[in-house]
């Protein structure tokens, strides 16, 4: 029994913080070293794919004379090979190292790789299937049209993705384990336990490894050479074999998927690891494209898409190195000033729970993954022709591409909770006006497939695709509004009558602007509810304006910066149906201004009066 001497009098002990073990769980431990393993043999057996023939001829007379090997055309071609296969090495060697002291971060590098590797492992199949159509310039580059057959390199390299995959399967797998340990996803400032590591690592390093990854979807999507050879010919993606076109969309599908679940994981490490694993790799073959590119030689050129997508692949990459370091100081920061961290979280953030959290990061990821299906779909053949006809130029396809851009601007913020609640009223206005801008093509795709020998092209599949996403991100936009309700006491709420009232006005001119044609032509008025049967275009300008009508209402009764987030982006929404005019407006023959444009136009004009007084309230 301790002396009465050493009885503290008071009753009060000093709080003292019991420290985590050094040592994450060791059942994640296993799993970790089997995903480095795994790695590692995928970067062997990747290696071993470039010491022999990705291709041969089929006939004995055309050797040497059908194709040429990496060695023969030179040193760029080389060094693309090698790039190609680097993030394979580098992240093997990097998980081995890593795999006994942060199994987690191990297994979410290898994670990040074998993500993006489902997508190689399909343009692999391409190698077998016809690889002069494969464009695989960093392998081999064909000289004559002679026809050519898979070769040893090419079954090694789809064997190398196929096993970086299973590697990814295990570090997930780690990941899983160690996230069930003490300790995982601690903070020295208790306001950032638990917290997304997008609020650990930062707001602006977080957005634009968000907005890279979009860049890189975006990239995957447009054809990488630019070819004058008769023998290399590089046709858009929805031209291009299916392993060709199915490959760039999983890889796309990927750098979204990924990069999101980086940002929303509560571990710095995981997500320093994901976007290192997944970023590298995508710089391996963005970066292999445009290195072979430049040094096949006369005829071929690298396109702007991709060398879009090895800055964005570099950008993600960056990004998830600084990820550790930044939580890091920002941690040390929060645990000199947890108390002020504290107040100012409760009082910045008090609406949020974790429900709307999470609708929040579904709205985000929806948004982003409509706003690039919408915004591919301009880049794409929408309808599908005979052979020896042109495809038809869908004009509503502009409108639509615009909308999808603005969509990912606007999903971006969702992924950080000191910004999502705030900016959520505006992107679910922009989601209808994103649904409003695809019906347009859904309403030529219609029209069109009725005619004999047109089908439904992978731009319009890919219009139909993001409508839908759209729509889902609008929906997650209300269950976060009504999960941000339940914790906020909206009985005394007043209604502003001034913002309502000319919010309403405004809503309601809008209304009529979208409810009248923009254009009037000889052949054809643009869409409009006066003319019966209504398409799929007059039911998406007749869907934003009743979001927009419901939506003045709702912003005269929320709060200061909710509303005015609202009737912002309904402002941006009308802005949007406007430039229909000059978008598509070559339609039709001779075309002149219809009446929806004018009252268009006054309706935005008092809707940004009405978001001028909504931020000038009180609160």
């Amino acid at each position: 029994m301790p002396s009465p001497s050493r009885i503290d009098p008071s009753g009060k002990v000093p709080p003292r913080r019991i420290e985590r073990g050094n040592d994450e769980d060791k059942s994640a431990r296993p799993a970790a070293v089997v995903a480095a393993v795994l790695m590692s043999i995928a970067a062997l057996v990747a290696a071993a794919a470039l010491v022999v023939d990705t291709v041969r001829v089929e006939s004995a007379s055309a050797v040497g004379g059908g194709v040429e090997s990496a060695s023969a055309v030179g040193v760029g071609v080389v060094a693309a090979a090698i790039i190609s296969i680097a993030p394979l090495v580098v992240t093997a060697l990097a998980a081995l190292a890593a795999a006994s002291r942060s199994p987690a971060f191990a297994g979410a590098l290898t994670a990040g790789v074998g993500a993006v590797a489902v997508g190689l492992a399909v343009l692999d199949i391409g190698l077998l299937l016809d690889p002069i159509d494969a464009n695989r310039l960093e392998l081999f580059r064909p000289v004559t049209a002679a026809p050519l057959e898979p070769g040893p390199g090419a079954y090694l390299m789809l064997a190398a993705h196929v096993v970086a995959v299973l590697a990814g399967v295990w570090g997930w797998v780690a990941v899983g384990r160690a996230s069930l340990t003490d300790g995982y996803g601690q903070s020295a400032g208790p306001d950032l336990t638990g917290r997304a590591a997008a609020a650990r690592i930062g707001g602006v390093v977080s957005s634009v490894a968000a907005v890279a990854a979009a860049l890189v979807a975006g990239s995957m999507f447009v054809p990488p050479y630019v070819s004058a050879d008769s023998i290399v010919l590089v046709p858009a993606i929805i031209e291009s074999p299916w392993t060709t076109a199915v490959g760039s969309g999983l890889v796309a599908l990927a750098a979204l998927v990924v990069t999101a679940s980086a940002l929303a994981s509560i571990s710095p490490a995981v997500a320093s690891g994901t976007l290192i694993g997944a970023g590298a790799t995508l710089l391996g073959l963005t970066g292999a494209r445009v290195t072979a590119g430049l040094s096949s030689g006369a005829g071929i050129e690298v396109s702007p898409g991709a060398v879009v997508g090895v800055i964005a692949s570099g950008v993600i990459v960056v990004a998830g190195v600084l990820a550790l370091p930044l939580a890091a100081a920002r941690d040390r920061r929060a645990a000199r000033t947890s108390q002020d961290r504290v107040r100012s979280t409760a009082e910045a953030g008090s609406d949020v729970n974790a429900a709307s959290t999470r609708w929040h990061l579904v709205a985000g990821s929806a948004g982003a993954l409509a706003g690039v299906l919408l915004a591919a779909a301009g880049l794409l053949p929408v309808l599908s022709v005979p052979d020896g006809l042109s495809p038809p130029t869908v004009l509503a396809t502009r409108t639509a591409l615009i909308a999808g851009v603005v969509l990912v601007l606007a999903s971006v913020p969702m992924f950080f909770s000191l910004f999502a609640a705030t900016v959520a009223p505006a992107l679910g206005v922009l989601s209808v006006a994103a649904f409003m801008a695809a019906s347009g093509v859904l309403q030529s795709v219609v029209l069109a497939s009725d005619i004999a020998g047109i089908s439904v092209g992978t731009g319009g599949f890919a219009t139909i695709a993001g409508s839908v996403a759209a729509l889902v991100c609008g929906s997650a936009v209300l269950l976060a509004g009504s999960a941000e309700r339940d914790d906020v006491d909206t009985s005394r709420r007043a209604t502003d009558v001034v913002v309502g009232s000319v919010a309403c006005v405004g809503a309601i001119v809008s209304a009529v602007g979208l409810a009248l044609p923009l254009y009037r032509g000889v052949d054809v008025t643009a869409a409009t509810v006066v003319e019966l049967p209504w398409g799929w275009d007059v039911w998406g300008q007749i869907a934003l304006a009743v979001t927009l009508l419901i939506g003045a209402v709702v912003a005269a009764r929320s709060r200061r910066s909710r509303g005015t987030s609202l009737l912002v982006g309904a402002v941006v929404a009308m802005v949007i149906y406007l430039l229909g005019w000059p978008l598509t407006q070559a339609r039709a023959v001779a075309p002149v201004v219809g009446p929806g444009l004018f009252a268009g136009v006054v309706g935005t004009v008092i809707l940004v009066a009405a978001a001028l007084l909504s931020a000038r309230r009180q609160s």
